[in-house]
């Protein structure tokens, strides 16, 4: 897949914005053009937005542990926010070619420890995107 020359920007600023280099930065590339040649901007903008509250979520979950007052709560929360990034993620894909389509499923979707942590990288990395866009800038 070729990447839009306005994408391939992005990255490089949002990179510089935000001071540190993306996990997964063709694959982010790959979603922004997905979502804009599938008509599925906003189904993006919203990966976005959960994307952030995950990882904010996820690391108050690490840092009050198991056994800290909500965690139940937040858990719950947590798998389902998880199980809705990942529906919006594979209504990106859906319509695109079938070595993109398996990557993802490969990499972020299938049931494992290592997806697990791949998914929650990319999740930072769109948790990115959302600070970017908290900061009145658009999506390319």
């Amino acid at each position: 897949m070729n990447i839009r020359p306005a994408t391939a920007q992005f990255i490089k600023e949002l990179e510089v914005a935000s001071d540190r280099k993306l996990h997964y930065p063709q694959e982010i590339a790959q979603l922004i053009d997905l979502a804009h040649e599938g008509g599925k901007v906003e189904v993006l903008e919203d990966v976005v937005f959960h994307a952030k509250f995950l990882t904010k979520s996820f690391g108050v979950m690490k840092r009050i542990g198991m056994d800290g007052e909500g965690y139940d709560k937040l858990s719950a929360e947590f798998q389902t926010g998880m199980e809705k990034v990942t529906t919006l993620l594979k209504t990106i894909i859906k319509e695109s070619p079938a070595e993109i389509k398996n990557y993802f499923v490969g990499m972020f979707f299938s049931l494992s420890h290592e997806n697990l942590a791949n998914l929650m990288k990319l999740l930072v990395d769109l948790a990115m995107i959302k600070n970017w866009m908290l900061d009145g800038k658009p999506l390319p």
